[in-house]
C-alpha cells in the first residue's frame, strides 16, 4: 500500500511539473506578445573603455570615498551627440550640427562626468567650497590645471548610459570642467601625452592616469554606423538578467 501511495506521489509529482513547464513556456509566450522588449544601441564596450574610470579610496579596511570618471574627449563628445540626435530624432543636418557643436566645446573646456561615494559625515558637496575632496589634473608638461567650474548636476539620460551600471541613484553626479587650453590658445591635452587626474583630501590623494588619442576616423565611422540591435525576446532578456554581470559585456542600459 505504502508502495502504491509513494508512486502516486511520484506521478502527481511528474505531472505538476509538466504542468508548470508548459505554464512557463505559454507564459513566455504571452509575454512575449503583451510586453514587446526594448531594442538596444549595438556600441562596442572597447570605445568607451579609455575614457571610464573607477577608483575606491581606502584608509585601513574602511572605504573612505569612491569616484566613477567618465572623460568627455572627443569620442565620448561625439557619442554623445549621436545618441542624443537619435533620441530626439534630429535629420542629418541637425545631427552635423549638433556634433560640430560638442567637438567645438571641446576645444575650449575639457569635462569629466564624475559619480561619487564620500564616507565623510562632514562632507555636503564637491562643489561646496569647503569639500572634503577635490580633484584637480596634472597634464604631461606638469602643469596643474584646477576645476574652472564643479557643479551637481542631474546626468542626462545618454551620460547615465555611457556610465552603464556605474551609475546609482545614491551616489552624487558632478559636472567638472578645467580649461584646454591656455591664454595664448595652446591645447593642454595633446595626443600621446599621459594625463593625470587627482582626488585628493586633507593630507591624502590618489589619481587615475590616462593617455590621449587622436579621434581616428575609424572611430568615427563606428560611430556614425550606430544601430540598433534586435529586439531579445522575453526569455534572453531574462536569462541575460539571470547571468553574473560582466564588466565588458551587457554594460549598457541602451
Amino acid at each position: 500500500m505504502n508502495k502504491v501511495k509513494k508512486y502516486s506521489l511520484l506521478g502527481m509529482g511528474i505531472a505538476c511539473g509538466l504542468w508548470i513547464g508548459g505554464c512557463v513556456d505559454r507564459g513566455y509566450q504571452m509575454v512575449g506578445q503583451e510586453c514587446p522588449q526594448l531594442a538596444r544601441f549595438d556600441i562596442p564596450f572597447s570605445l568607451v573603455k579609455p575614457y571610464l574610470y573607477s577608483i575606491t579610496l581606502y584608509e585601513g579596511y574602511e572605504t573612505r570615498a569612491h569616484f566613477d570618471v567618465l572623460l568627455m574627449s572627443d569620442q565620448m563628445r561625439a557619442l554623445y551627440a549621436a545618441l542624443h540626435s537619435a533620441k530626439i530624432g534630429h535629420n542629418a543636418n541637425e545631427k552635423a550640427a549638433f556634433m560640430d557643436q560638442q567637438l567645438e566645446d571641446g576645444r575650449s573646456v575639457f569635462t569629466a562626468y564624475v559619480l561619487t561615494c564620500i564616507n565623510d559625515p562632514a562632507h555636503i558637496s564637491l562643489s561646496d567650497k569647503n569639500s572634503s575632496w577635490s580633484l584637480y589634473i596634472t597634464t604631461a608638461q606638469g602643469k596643474k590645471l584646477t576645476p574652472l567650474q564643479v557643479k551637481e548636476v542631474d546626468l542626462a539620460p545618454e551620460i547615465r548610459g555611457l556610465f552603464g551600471y556605474r551609475f546609482e541613484l545614491f551616489k552624487k553626479s558632478y559636472q567638472i570642467t578645467f580649461p584646454a587650453a591656455d591664454i595664448d590658445g595652446t591645447p593642454y591635452f595633446v595626443p600621446g601625452d599621459t594625463t593625470e587626474l587627482t582626488f585628493a583630501a586633507a593630507g591624502q590623494q590618489s589619481s587615475i592616469h590616462w593617455t590621449e588619442r587622436d579621434f581616428t576616423a575609424a572611430e568615427a565611422a563606428t560611430i556614425a554606423a550606430l544601430r540598433i540591435k534586435q529586439a531579445p525576446s522575453v526569455a534572453q532578456t531574462l536569462q541575460a538578467l539571470s547571468q553574473p554581470r560582466a564588466a565588458d559585456t551587457d554594460y549598457y542600459f541602451f
